[in-house]
């Protein structure tokens, strides 16, 4: 290994060729960093001086016999080669002199008597790439889809003036420390080298390297990237930026920590108590990861195929944007996603992992989250320390090998002792329902879990919708001076308390304009003029359905609410058997007719529908269960790969409008890109979710579409037909 001082003429010299190696995370530079290379290219363009772009580290390849041009692999520096290229090309473009780029960036082949890149992007951005080292039009590049290096190239464009840069002086002053490793030396080592230091090098990054060479990449083509780099969409999924507490890490370093946490509890495999406490350390998974495979002679082939099995479980259940959909009101993955992002409590992930991955039985499945969701959202009541369920979710039931629903139950009622980790009792839920206060999210998602699960099975006349279409009100304000006397026998500091309690907050799905919110009870309840008040928007809320009714509301009416609340937290996550009748203590009506969402302008609202919403949820060939949207979504999806030149044409033949029940066609079964884009709906996100993840799908003749989302019972009758008659399996799971 060497290390020494390079220009850009000494590292593209003319006849060597360095690749960006294909497993290496995209090109991620933003206009920050664009903004600050295009002032440092000015600076040397007028100092001419020597300007240190710090270090990059290449390693020799392996080249066939009589190869004229060497190359070299760029393990440290992809980002910093591809700016200063895209710059170099747009500088000469503007400037009409290509010369100076082709002499340091292209090497010729003199085999085929043509310039070849000398700068070989990686597999994700390789075409857009080459698209910037080729292009002769002096113009921005248009695209339909996004991209960084094009993002980098019209950037440069729009920005580059060309007499405050000179490319001569740039290429002659810009300086490198250059390490270059042979071919025999260990590039593992670079890496954990350079992430020791706190380059940004993902645990993923680390580990397709660890399991994958450049000679390997026909396995990587099959196995690494079907599950974690398919297409943009997935990627996304996986690079999408998670939050726990104050760290931030990326979806897919959260799964590689749960999945070792998982692995470690493996008694096949022996780990003891000494190397699981050093493998749980978040700071150094990969090395861990690397660690565990030499001490416990591993086989990697085998580790990667169970990481696969995990990941694409991982991908199939779990939805960091759960506040971006509905949830069903009985226990399912959907309620613990919800636990994990919305109510912060991702230590439960590991264990959550090991039940999707072991638990096969759905039933028992949602017997365990059931359980889960009372333990947790009890102790969120009562306020109680979660300081230990890092290793109560990580370790101790993963290790006990907690799968059923007698066995989760048996070690935590034999934690009943243990204040930290013990199921709060009834009693101390209706004591803490009067005294602990929470934070506005966290207390809107706890009236919003119960305001699901009391749906479930009754009519109503409005939409529950997704939890980031809801806020928060206070029913006695915290601005509550001017309108708002003490009652007898309370004081200001046990009033300031009491406003923060479960008992005097709401779930809106709609903020109250601030003249009402913190106006007297009664205004605030019926509202004034053209403003409305609690009675308008809260009028079919199931958490609501008492305060509406009071004449007025004080503390005595805010502990009376909490008691309410305590019998409803009581009966919906018991301290027992989830799955038992839940006692309607608010009396709703089983005979209530309602109509349909007024929202939608095509369906009849003189219409009134039954609408004892159905939960059934859908297994398709052993999947994890699907909701109706997703069924039918999973159902066309499965189509196309199986007959992957259809066209959109015959898949409106094959999936009709007329599968829609009356007042749910909207635009179609299917809607192309066009005809959604030019519909005029306020709710049309709602009935086709075009920017989920995954949901834009393309036809063999290039047609985009998404695909409806509101289905009734009758209508998913049709698509278990259709799925068994190709051959598929279906399980309907109530």
């Amino acid at each position: 290994m060497e290390a020494t001082k390079q220009q850009i003429a000494n590292i593209f010299n003319g006849h060597r060729i360095l690749e960006v190696p294909y497993y290496q995370r995209n090109y991620v530079w933003h206009e920050e960093q664009w903004k600050r290379f295009l002032e440092d290219m000015a600076f040397i363009s007028y100092s001419k001086q020597d300007y240190f772009l710090g270090s990059v580290i290449l390693k020799q390849q392996k080249t066939d016999m009589g190869e004229a041009n060497d190359k070299r692999t760029i393990i440290d520096g992809q980002q910093r080669f591809t700016t200063l290229v895209i710059f170099s090309k747009v500088l000469c473009l503007k400037t009409n002199d290509e010369e100076p780029f082709n002499q340091n960036f292209t090497v010729r082949n003199r085999k085929e008597r043509i310039r070849e890149s000398a700068l070989i992007h990686s597999l994700n951005d390789r075409k857009d790439f080459e698209k910037v080292m080729w292009l002769t039009d002096n113009k921005p590049i248009e695209v339909d889809y996004t991209s960084n290096i094009i993002k980098a190239f019209n950037y440069f464009y729009e920005n580059i003036e060309p007499e405050k840069y000179d490319i001569d002086a740039i290429l002659a002053h810009i300086v490198f420390i250059a390490i270059e490793l042979q071919e025999n030396d260990d590039e593992q080592a670079i890496f954990d080298t350079i992430n020791s230091l706190g380059v940004r090098l993902t645990t993923a990054e680390l580990l397709k390297n660890y399991f994958f060479t450049e000679h390997t990449r026909e396995e990587y083509e099959e196995l690494w990237r079907p599950i974690f780099e398919r297409d943009r969409d997935v990627s996304s999924y996986w690079d999408m930026e998670i939050t726990r507490g104050r760290t931030k890490r990326t979806n897919i370093d959260a799964f590689f920590a749960s999945y070792l946490s998982v692995k470690i509890q493996d008694p096949q495999i022996g780990v003891d108590p000494e190397h699981k406490n050093i493998y749980r350390r978040a700071d150094s998974i990969f090395t861990n990861y690397k660690s565990l495979v030499s001490t416990f002679h591993l086989d990697k082939t085998d580790l990667l195929y169970d990481i696969l099995d995990y990941a694409e479980i991982y991908f199939q259940n779990i939805n960091p944007d759960i506040d971006e959909i509905e949830i069903p009101g009985t226990p399912c993955i959907e309620r613990i996603n919800f636990l994990i992002y919305v109510l912060d409590s991702s230590t439960l992930l590991p264990y959550v992992l090991y039940i999707l991955k072991n638990v096969k039985s759905i039933k028992e499945r949602n017997n365990i989250f059931g359980y889960l969701e009372s333990y947790i959202v009890r102790r969120i009541i009562c306020k109680s320390d979660n300081n230990n369920y890092s290793d109560l979710f990580g370790q101790s039931l993963i290790a006990y090998q907690a799968n059923t629903l007698e066995k989760l139950k048996d070690y935590i009622e034999a934690r009943g002792n243990e204040q930290a980790l013990a199921l709060p009792v009834d009693q101390s839920v209706r004591e803490h329902l009067h005294t602990v206060t929470h934070p506005n999210k966290r207390a809107l998602a706890i009236l919003y879990l119960m305001e699901s699960r009391l749906r479930t099975g009754k009519p109503h006349a409005t939409h529950l919708y997704a939890f980031n279409d809801y806020t928060l009100e206070h029913l006695m304000p915290k601005k509550y001076e001017k309108n708002w006397p003490l009652n007898d026998g309370y004081d200001e500091d046990t009033r300031v308390m009491m406003i923060n309690t479960l008992g005097n907050m709401a779930m809106l799905p709609s903020r109250l304009n601030s003249s009402i919110s913190n106006a007297d009870w009664t205004t605030k309840k019926n509202g004034k003029k053209h403003l409305y008040g609690l009675s308008y928007y809260a009028s079919d809320l199931v958490t609501l359905k008492n305060v509406i009714k009071e004449k007025e509301w004080n503390e005595d009416k805010i502990a009376d609410r909490a008691d309410r609340l305590a019998d409803v937290v009581i009966n919906i996550w018991p301290s027992y058997l989830p799955g038992m009748e839940v006692e309607d203590t608010y009396n709703i009506p089983e005979d209530k007719e309602i109509g349909v969402a007024a929202e939608d302008s095509e369906i009849n609202n003189s219409k009134k529908y039954n609408q004892n919403h159905d939960y059934t949820r859908y297994s398709l060939n052993g999947s994890s269960p699907l909701s109706k949207a997703e069924f039918v979504f999973t159902i066309i999806k499965s189509y196309m790969d199986k007959y992957p030149n259809v066209t959109y044409k015959q898949l409106k033949r094959k999936f009709p409008d007329m599968l829609c029940a009356t007042g749910y066609k909207f635009r179609g079964l299917l809607v192309t890109e066009d005809d959604y884009n030019s519909w005029n709906n306020k709710y049309k996100e709602k009935r086709y979710q075009p920017n989920k993840p995954g949901r834009r799908l393309v036809s063999s003749d290039g047609i985009v579409f998404f695909v409806n989302t509101q289905w009734t019972i009758d209508a998913m009758k049709k698509f278990v037909k259709m799925s068994k008659e190709e051959g598929w399996t279906v399980e309907s799971i109530e």
